[in-house]
């Protein structure tokens, strides 16, 4: 019932969206034809008031002009609603396509920030093609797809699970602020001048960067007010226009001779406010919302307090406004001749760069960081879902009711029951019975409670471990790397990491399925015996029986688990559910007859 609430909250609000969009492009087309039309008859007013002299043509042509020049405004206001509605409608049928399968069309799949280092995350599909990554992603901003991919693989972040947890669940019941923010977010990254978010931390980090030398500051108070007092003078009649005429000219050679010196100073400021414009829907949007989650109130107050970067970069706004003045060159230089008007703007950023400078450093973190969460927030929308109890005290357990994998669609996605605990866990069962999709959900869902996000069960607890995988082993022929070998080194990795002492849980897929049998079983035996104690969950699916009754070096008996098939009406069916005990069927023989090949028993 709550799956079928969040569907159609997210289908009706597409629908809402496409519908609005629709309008807005008729409004837009109309004013664009009112455009034309105005401008057209206020030229044709005006030429014929002018050649005939009629002066009541000439003012209708004038008025009509106005008109004109306030569908121009209107004309970019529709346009930009225009933009963030498609945004917004894009967004809210990308919510649609995660109830089902359609995700996996989406562009974006965290590819780009894999290693050969991240075992984990290709193991399970965290990143890459069909990953958790491409499903729930929300980041448009680079550094927001770079935040969010390192937390994918667990890399450390110092965040209390608690504090992380509450603002995620708050970021879920927010689903209207998720769309605006993902929608700002869009237009971002459409933009085609990309900011230099490192050249912007070290212009903002910079204390003498942008800044007015100090030897300029007596001329910018002086200078003006010398030509306040000749100009007061001369309408007294105490002095004659020659002398505030040689200040005004003084003035003007004053900024002329010494542009470079402003120029250092007005040019960073008014290109990042140009580069950074797109993100100031987003620091509105941020400081605008009202939040509970403590976590995401020390996010808003970085952006939003006095000294906030949403507040500087209005002021920045009002300050590259007034600059502007500089295109218009007349006003420009009596504005300069007077007052030293690009002196005194230049002042002006010096003061916002101290004040604001700080908070505008970090800005792209909260944005980042804030895609991240919302990015995490999306699983609990899409799927049913819980929030998991972590002990970061060295406890090594896990228990998990009714875990699922995240990526099946809910509808075909079988939940399954576990209680894992140090030592060793054999998972046996036939071909294409789930083994591998149960080690993967156990994975996957591990590493969301880590990170704080809901996770894909009715409840699951555990110890903080170190997550250690081997299933998607490949060989490396440039390398000289068998699959065996490259098996072998995954496994090398968790034996080195287990001489620490610290927790860990291994899940390891087809153990050794690179070699022959009798040496498969010997290295398995060895293996599985040094690495299972009460330090370390190792938990191993294989086709070996013999594996079964291994014992670890405490001499306690492995437990074991197994999927099996059935058959119904001469077809071979799987319940993906895990039952207790070793499985005692096999069905290779019968998945090759049913690919057509003519086994004799």
């Amino acid at each position: 019932m709550q799956m079928e609430q969040e569907y159609k909250y997210y289908s009706d609000l597409a629908s809402r969206l496409k519908e609005e969009c629709k309008n807005l492009e008729r409004s837009f087309s109309i004013i664009s034809t009112m455009r034309m039309a105005s401008f057209l008859i206020a030229l044709i007013l005006v030429l014929i008031g002018v050649g005939d002299k009629h002066i009541i043509a000439v003012v209708f042509g004038a008025a009509i002009f106005v008109f004109f020049l306030y569908l121009i405004y209107w004309h970019n206001k529709v346009y930009t609603k225009t933009e963030y509605v498609g945004s917004a409608l894009l967004s809210a049928e990308r919510y649609v396509e995660r109830f089902g399968e359609g995700w996996r069309k989406f562009a974006d799949n965290g590819e780009q920030f894999m290693t050969a280092e991240d075992v984990v995350a290709h193991d399970v599909d965290l990143l890459g093609p069909n990953s958790l990554y491409q499903m729930i992603n929300v980041c448009h901003t680079e550094l927001g797809k770079k935040y969010f991919s390192d937390e994918l693989k667990l890399k450390e972040s110092g965040v209390i699970h608690a504090e992380r947890s509450s603002a995620i669940a708050e970021l879920s019941e927010k689903k209207a602020f998720a769309i605006d923010f993902e929608a700002a977010g869009m237009i971002v990254e459409k933009t085609k001048k990309k900011p230099d978010v490192s050249g912007f931390k070290k212009y903002c980090g910079d204390e003498a960067a942008g800044l007015l030398p100090s030897w300029c500051k007596p001329f910018v108070i002086i200078l003006p007010l010398m030509e306040l007092i000749f100009l007061v003078l001369w309408i007294l009649g105490v002095v004659n226009y020659g002398l505030p005429l040689a200040g005004f000219i003084f003035n003007l050679s004053f900024t002329w001779i010494t542009k470079f010196v402003i120029d250092k100073s007005m040019f960073p400021a008014f290109a990042l406010n140009n580069v950074v414009e797109g993100y100031k829907g987003m620091l509105e949007l941020l400081s605008q919302q009202e939040f509970k989650a403590e976590y995401l109130k020390k996010l808003q107050e970085t952006v939003a307090k006095d000294t906030g970067a949403a507040q500087g970069f209005k002021q920045l706004g009002k300050i590259v406004q007034a600059y502007n003045i500089s295109f218009n060159p007349l006003v420009h230089q009596i504005l300069s001749g007077f007052v030293l008007w690009d002196y005194m703007l230049a002042m002006l950023v010096s003061r916002w760069k101290k004040k604001y400078g700080g908070a505008l450093g970090l800005c792209f973190d909260v944005i980042a960081e804030l895609e991240m969460l919302l990015s995490f927030s999306v699983i609990g929308n899409v799927r049913k879902c819980s929030y998991a109890h972590i002990e970061d005290e060295a406890n090594v357990y896990l228990q998990g009711e009714s875990l699922y994998h995240p990526l099946i669609k809910p509808d075909d996605a079988v939940a399954n029951s576990i209680s894992l605990k140090g030592g060793v866990t054999i998972i046996t069962g036939s071909n294409m019975s789930g083994k591998t999709t149960f080690l993967r959900t156990i994975a996957i869902n591990l590493v969301l409670a880590y990170i704080g996000a809901p996770v894909c069960a009715e409840r699951l607890s555990a110890g903080r471990m170190k997550i250690f995988t081997s299933m998607r082993i490949t060989d490396d022929i440039a390398g000289g790397i068998s699959t065996f070998y490259a098996e072998i080194l995954r496994i090398k990795a968790m034996a080195e990491f287990k001489k620490q002492k610290l927790p860990m849980i291994c899940l390891i897929d087809e153990i050794f399925k690179g070699t022959n049998s009798a040496d498969r079983i010997v290295g398995a035996k060895h293996v599985i015996t040094n690495l299972g104690d009460g330090n370390c969950i190792t938990v191993v699916s294989t086709h070996d029986f013999e594996l079964c009754t291994l014992k670890n070096k405490a001499g306690h008996e492995a437990e074991n688990y197994h999927f099996e098939e059935y058959y119904k009406e001469n077809q071979l069916r799987f319940d993906y559910k895990i039952k207790s005990g070793r499985c005692t069927t096999t069905n290779a023989r019968e998945i090759l007859r049913l690919a057509g090949f003519d086994i004799q028993n």
